[in-house]
């Protein structure tokens, strides 16, 4: 929830006077504080989808869990970034935006550190039992990772997530576990 200034010293043509502020009930909530860092999006695919990844060509994406893996080091931080992924774009701008249209975020772990770590959580991941990288670059065209973007059939536990990420988050921050599967459809 946000609220909204319509700043024009009129009306804002919804029956409001200039100096009320309307809330927008539109923005879906999402975890963290505004501080940057990294996360992990848990998606369940509930059936098998063929889709056009914007200018990455066409994939066949199986049903089942898929974690992605980002970073939010721009205005907002975490916050933001996951407000966005929480929402299924009408415009997408990332290539996970295009299976967020078809899947639904069942989980998120993020830490906000004020670093990106990404890039070493995309090698943690890909050595976790059960990982399958999905398409070299999809999910990671900006870098040189195979990918950020990783299919479980079944999905890992937080606890498995956590060991392997401890290791290599230097700052010791604690991964935090966010259940947003209310939050959005």
């Amino acid at each position: 929830m946000r609220l909204i200034s319509n700043g024009r010293g009129t009306a804002s043509g919804d029956g409001c006077p200039r100096w009320v502020n309307r809330i927008d009930f539109e923005m879906p909530m999402a975890p963290g504080s505004g501080k940057r860092g990294s996360y992990i999006l848990l998606l369940d695919l509930a059936s098998a989808v063929a889709l056009d990844v914007g200018k990455a060509g066409h994939y066949q994406f199986a049903s089942g869990s898929y974690l992605y893996i980002g970073s939010a080091l721009g205005p907002g931080g975490v916050r933001a970034r996951l407000r966005h992924h929480l929402k299924r774009s009408e415009k997408p701008h990332w290539h996970i935006d295009y299976l967020r249209h078809h899947a639904s975020v069942a989980q998120i772990w993020f830490v906000e550190t004020g670093e990106g770590l990404e890039h070493h959580w995309a090698g943690l991941v890909a050595q976790l039992q059960g990982c399958q990288p999905v398409t070299p670059g999809l999910g990671a065209s900006d870098c040189g990772c195979k990918t950020h973007l990783f299919y479980f059939l079944h999905p890992p536990q937080i606890e498995q997530l956590q060991l392997a990420i401890d290791t290599g988050t230097a700052s010791g921050s604690q991964l935090q576990l966010w259940r947003g599967a209310s939050a959005e459809q």
